[in-house]
């Protein structure tokens, strides 16, 4: 009985498809024929006339794949009686691409005629084109138009493209800042921008930046936004160092007493103690970071031994360090710092060898007490932790100690057993 049920599920389901090829075929045949008719003027029963030039069309066929057209002959207005109907603002050759479309569903979206064909594919209320735009300009988006096409989006009512444009702003503001398009935004477009939590940057500097750029690229006119402008920026979140060498030296905040008093605010923020911060909503909540992802290789024997893989670029960057190469050891990553622990040269390697990823520099630590080969780490929540390996030319055994980077002094694991 199993069995045949399922013969006839299978029997069932290449009958369903036979049919859905049959019913294709059929409705691609009528509306072959249909077209055929339209291009000889056959049974044609309104003429569509766009600057001077007509397009000869059957009401029914236009009915049924637009709403628009839908209701202009299907109600008392005045086009619905009319034998010719003036489409006035609209460009005869997307017209033209519009009619091809309706009547053999194909079209040929591109870069030249996307915008023309998704304004009248919206005022006509042709569903299929308008989607076939918003996905062509969906994989255009880049650097230097998703500030256009998110403005675009709002004025044809594309929410699925605007909230495409507007992902690519946050992920690459940084790019995006630096350009003429960002610069000629208005004042409420960029206080809108600016205000969004999901913009990705590497520090809140980085805001800031962005505020000044577009007040100094026409500071007569936007001097008067300073205070708007830049009450975007949180400057609790923006380095003390940043702050005073950077901020308060810029002459546009040293002239305005309004702006001075949310630096200071910024900097007294730096003076508290962290159980002192208080939330301070908006000015105190993070942004999005921004990481740029790297493969990194340290140690071993080759003439070069420490260089990072770029994943996005395919490319291998040397790494400029100055202690001795070393074998057999191990390294963890923490807090944009990378640890390199263990191994030996001729003799063990005691310290540990420390490189800043943000400021490109090397310093050393002391290492565990006692140096080891081909032991185990990784860093959790603050601390490094170590496990196993051995003293170099004796047996293995099993160690846990434990640092805070912060700290100089290494601990044993109270889980450790032997």
């Amino acid at each position: 009985h199993a069995t045949s049920d399922v013969m006839s599920q299978v029997k069932k389901k290449s009958e369903r498809k036979g049919a859905t090829k049959e019913e294709y075929r059929q409705l691609s045949s009528i509306m072959g024929v249909m077209n055929n008719l339209r291009k000889q003027g056959t049974l044609c029963d309104v003429t569509l006339v766009v600057q001077g030039k007509h397009f000869a069309a059957h009401r029914v066929v236009l009915a049924a794949a637009s709403h628009f057209f839908s209701l202009m002959f299907t109600t008392r207005m005045m086009e619905s009686m009319s034998h010719e109907v003036e489409l006035r603002s609209a460009e005869p050759e997307i017209i033209e691409l519009l009619i091809e479309f309706i009547y053999t569903a194909r079209i040929s979206v591109n870069s030249s005629n996307v915008q023309s064909l998704l304004d009248a594919a919206n005022q006509y209320q042709i569903e299929p084109v308008k989607k076939m735009c918003v996905e062509f300009l969906k994989g255009q988006i880049d650097a230097t138009n998703c500030l256009g096409i998110s403005a675009l989006a709002d004025c044809m009512d594309c929410p699925e493209l605007k909230a495409a444009a507007e992902d690519f702003f946050q992920l690459h503001f940084t790019e995006v800042y630096k350009l003429d398009e960002f610069l000629q935004l208005d004042v409420s477009q960029l206080t809108h921008l600016l205000h969004q939590d999901k913009l990705t940057v590497r520090a809140e500097a980085q805001i800031y930046d962005a505020a000044v750029r577009w007040l100094k690229y026409d500071v007569c006119n936007r001097q008067q936004y300073m205070v708007e402008v830049l009450g975007c920026v949180r400057f609790p979140l923006v380095s003390k160092t940043f702050l005073s060498k950077t901020v308060q030296a810029e002459p546009l905040i040293q002239d305005n007493p309004q702006c001075l008093k949310m630096v200071i605010s910024g900097m007294r923020y730096h003076l508290l103690s962290l159980e002192d911060r208080e939330d301070l909503g908006e000015s105190s909540r993070p942004r999005r970071k921004k990481h740029d992802y790297r493969i990194a290789l340290f140690g071993g024997s080759q003439p070069q031994s420490c260089r990072y893989f770029n994943p996005k670029e395919s490319s291998w960057t040397d790494i400029r360090c100055p202690f001795e190469k070393r074998r057999d050891a191990t390294a963890v990553f923490w807090d944009n710092v990378v640890y390199i622990l263990g191994g030996s040269q001729l003799f063990p390697i005691k310290r540990m060898d420390c490189y800043n990823v943000l400021k490109d520099s090397w310093y050393s630590k002391l290492g565990p007490p006692t140096p080891r080969d081909s032991l185990a780490a990784c860093a959790v929540q603050g601390k490094i932790y170590t496990s196993g390996g051995s003293e170099v030319g004796k047996h293995q055994k099993v160690e846990r100690l434990i640092l805070a980077p912060k700290s100089t002094e290494w601990l044993r694991s109270a889980l450790c057993d032997g």
